[in-house]
């Protein structure tokens, strides 16, 4: 009986403390292991997700920088427009030159190491800026307006007023901004008034201040005085005709903004809003321009952009949030190329 009685509780023995212990520690090695499985994967899944957000916002500001890079020069003069002197710097933040001569706005224009940027660890790094000119192609069907006649305004001294042929100005609107082209000169101007269907004013005092005064002197006079015997330098010869061009730039703001600036144009708006900045992309830590030229060689700030044939535009982003693993937010960069055809003729 007795014997029975140790066999049965022998049977009946359950796990020991050793064997518990061991059982212990392998389930919190395989529990372990697990979550650190699932927290890898949801690092990464975290990481994906924050790495579209940066991409969607960098390629859309991309998008837009490539369209206007391809867009540069369309049917604008070769040489570019004559602006007052400073007006450049005034507009875009570029350095002064040290010249007193008139400034000459071209297809592309750009500006290298110019803005801080609060998000770049480099408080030494500067971002650069780039802007573009084409023409509105669909303005006036496509059609420039003829001008056979420049005066100044009655009562306006200062005031140049265009003359076309009757009618050929209807399509014209205030603040639009123009290239006035003939064989003598092109200048760019910004509309200011239209007292008739057949005449544009263009006043100093514009929201751009690119227009100048017709009764000013040297090289502070409008180049759109006629042009007569006794006149024969700063002046334009008509026939000439008009255009309406679109300029656009991009910059860097110190918050990491990426925004598209347009001058003029904005019929609609009143006088202090000509000149619009439009938020394209957020969180940018560094914006790059680097310019491949005629003979192929390759600079940052080339002496004569009119000699620029391809962009190459870098934009670094940054996440939103701190990555896990780096515990700062992670940096992407993005880098995109563009042919400046259109500077290679001139056409329309």
């Amino acid at each position: 009986m007795k014997k029975n009685f140790k066999r049965k509780l022998s049977a009946e023995r359950g796990f020991s403390i050793v064997e518990m212990i061991v059982a212990m520690v392998l389930f919190m090695i395989i529990v372990g292991t697990i979550y650190g499985l699932l927290q890898i994967g949801l690092i990464d899944r975290n990481r994906a997700s924050r790495r579209s957000d940066v991409l969607k916002n960098a390629r859309a500001a991309m998008h837009l920088i490539g369209r206007d890079a391809l867009n540069a020069g369309l049917s604008y003069n070769k040489n570019g427009a004559f602006v007052p002197d400073d007006f450049i710097s005034t507009r875009l933040g570029t350095p002064v030159d040290s010249d007193t001569e008139r400034d000459v706005l071209t297809s592309i224009l750009g500006g290298n190491d110019l803005f801080f940027d609060i998000l770049n660890p480099d408080t030494n790094a500067r971002t650069d800026l780039i802007a573009f000119a084409y023409r509105d192609s669909d303005f006036n069907g496509g059609n420039v307006i003829s001008l056979n006649n420049a005066a100044a305004a009655p009562a306006a001294p200062a005031t140049v007023r265009l003359q076309s042929a009757s009618g050929e100005a209807r399509n014209a609107k205030g603040f639009d901004l123009y290239l006035v082209e003939s064989d003598s000169s092109q200048v760019a101007v910004m509309a200011t008034g239209l007292p008739s269907t057949s005449t544009i004013d263009i006043a100093p005092g514009d929201p751009l201040g690119i227009n100048q005064p017709l009764n000013g002197t040297g090289t502070g006079i409008s180049l759109l005085q006629k042009c007569t015997p006794t006149i024969t330098e700063n002046c334009t010869n008509y026939v000439a005709s008009v255009k309406r061009f679109f300029w656009v730039s991009y910059k860097v703001k110190s918050d990491g903004t990426l925004v598209r600036t347009t001058f003029g144009n904005n019929t609609s708006a009143p006088a202090s809003e000509q000149i619009q900045e439009m938020p394209v992309a957020y969180n940018i830590e560094d914006f790059q321009v680097r310019y491949v030229l005629e003979d192929g060689n390759t600079t940052d700030s080339p002496s004569d952009f009119n000699l620029v044939r391809q962009i190459t535009v870098t934009i670094k982003v940054q996440a939103t949030e701190n990555d896990e693993q780096l515990d700062r937010p992670d940096s992407i960069t993005l880098t995109g190329t563009f042919s400046a055809r259109n500077l290679e003729y001139d056409a329309g």
